[in-house]
């Protein structure tokens, strides 16, 4: 290993620990500076592979100044703080960095999110005359419809092939993984596979669902209760972070998860413990974290509903599953899959749709996404006369109704979808150039700056401007 490392840290032993943790792990210090005028200073004479950045430094300027440097300097960098002020870690949030950590964290913490800092500055990096949104290609994608080792997660399409590229990079690490996406995509499928791909295999795979439990049940199922603890509680309760030691658990819809709640979460991620309800002392917990939400965190940060500093530290490694509506490719395989699978649980001989259905089901919207497409197989087969499907009757869509002569199949595009593609035309006619005369951002009329935090939000990536 011979990544280049900058420690911005104003706390000469804090600094001091970094160097030694980090050259015991191979890694090189470049230097340790206790200000952003210092590190400024260090950046003139020598570029860093990674920067570990405090907020809070001596002098004038923050390591979020810095970071917006950074940035100019497409060097990654990521956040070191104690500080969990809500506007802070916003405005830390929004200079975009490969990583967070909120002090104190542990060794492997520190380690693992370097890795995944690199990881995530290396998909970035593409050659100057290629865009790709959201969808890096895998260097070995699979061939068949169900990946190797990814039983019951169905696809070729290049999205799912990123999908799987995501899941056998985080799998064997025992990082904390975010699954985002609509409901009916799949995210417990990725919790799974992830957590058979890991070193926890044979251990416990323990679920739950924040979303189906009151929410004064949630903090008894979750770390467990003492005999007498409240009314009703007769017997000692095993929460399911103690049923989960040794192996994962996953925690479905987190975002429904209450205020109080999260901050109990918060420390069994910093600390690596738990307390049952009436319980005298801490229990030390071995467990790897995968949370699921269909919500958007970040509007629910806004709204007050979510703490951001739970997000960061389950945000380490997200994976976003893509809706339906964006992998149709893969409707064929999914439909064969689900006819094999209820002929088979029925003893009914059906070997597939007719060709004119098949269409018809292409052309659907699927607001229900894999979850509905399922239920609509299921049901068809079980109504099924012959051994081929020539009739189903899809749902009535929930969409609005389009103006004007937009027919019935045509979907409409957002407002975020639109400037996508306007960018990505833009950065198209300029030849990828991004700053300076003729570059996209002077056509666009928008700072270089400015252009890169939308292209990062929109999920365009590039290597830098050239």
């Amino acid at each position: 290993m011979n990544e280049q490392i900058l420690i911005v840290e104003d706390e000469l032993i804090v600094a001091s620990d970094l160097r030694l943790t980090l050259e015991r792990a191979g890694y090189r210090i470049c230097g340790i500076a206790r200000s952003v005028y210092r590190a400024q200073e260090i950046l003139k004479m020598m570029r860093p592979d990674i920067v570990l950045l405090d907020i809070y430094l001596k002098g004038d300027l923050t390591g979020i100044d810095l970071a917006m440097e950074l940035n100019e300097s497409n060097i990654p960098f990521v956040y070191l703080s104690a500080n969990c002020n809500r506007e802070i870690l916003e405005a830390a949030k929004n200079t975009q960095p490969y990583g967070f950590l909120v002090k104190p964290f542990r060794e492997k913490d520190l380690l693992v999110t370097l890795d995944i800092a690199r990881y995530r500055y290396e998909q970035e990096q593409l050659r100057p005359d290629t865009i790709v949104v959201n969808t890096p290609l895998l260097q070995q994608p699979p061939k068949q419809g169900i990946a190797p080792n990814f039983e019951g997660i169905i696809g070729n399409s290049p999205v799912m092939q990123h999908i799987f590229h995501l899941i056998g990079q985080v799998a064997p690490m025992d990082t904390s993984v975010l699954v985002l996406g609509e409901t009916g995509t799949g995210k417990e499928g990725v919790a799974n596979a992830i957590h058979q791909l890991s070193t926890r295999k044979t251990k416990a795979f323990v679920k739950i669902n924040c979303a189906a439990l009151p929410a004064q049940l949630i903090e008894s199922e979750l770390f467990g209760h003492e005999k007498g603890a409240f009314t009703g509680a007769i017997d000692k309760r095993i929460g399911k972070f103690e049923q989960a030691d040794g192996g994962t658990i996953f925690l479905d819809e987190i975002g429904e998860m209450p205020l109080d709640l999260q901050v109990k979460l918060l420390r069994v991620l910093q600390e690596r413990e738990i307390e049952r309800i009436g319980g005298r002392g801490s229990i030390k917990v071995n467990v790897r974290v995968i949370a699921a939400t269909s919500r958007n965190l970040e509007k629910e940060i806004a709204s007050g509903n979510f703490r951001l500093d739970l997000y960061y530290r389950l945000h380490v490694f997200p994976i976003q599953m893509p809706s339906l509506r964006e992998r149709k490719e893969d409707i064929p395989l999914l439909v064969s899959h689900f006819i094999r699978m209820y002929a088979s649980r029925t003893g009914k001989v059906v070997k597939g749709m007719s060709p004119a259905v098949l269409n018809d089901i292409m052309a659907y919207h699927w607001p229900g996404n894999v979850r509905e497409l399922q239920h609509l197989v299921e049901r068809n087969v079980l109504l099924a006369k012959d051994d081929v499907i020539g009739n189903v009757e899809l749902p009535v869509s929930v969409e609005p109704a389009a103006p004007g002569n937009i027919s019935s199949g045509q979907q409409i595009k957002t407002i975020i979808e639109l400037e996508r593609e306007h960018i990505l035309h833009v950065l198209k006619v300029c030849n990828y150039k991004i700053a300076g005369p003729g570059g996209a951002a002077e056509l666009l009329d928008l700072p270089p700056t400015t252009l890169t935090s939308k292209m990062k939000k929109l999920g365009i990536t590039r290597r830098h401007s050239v």
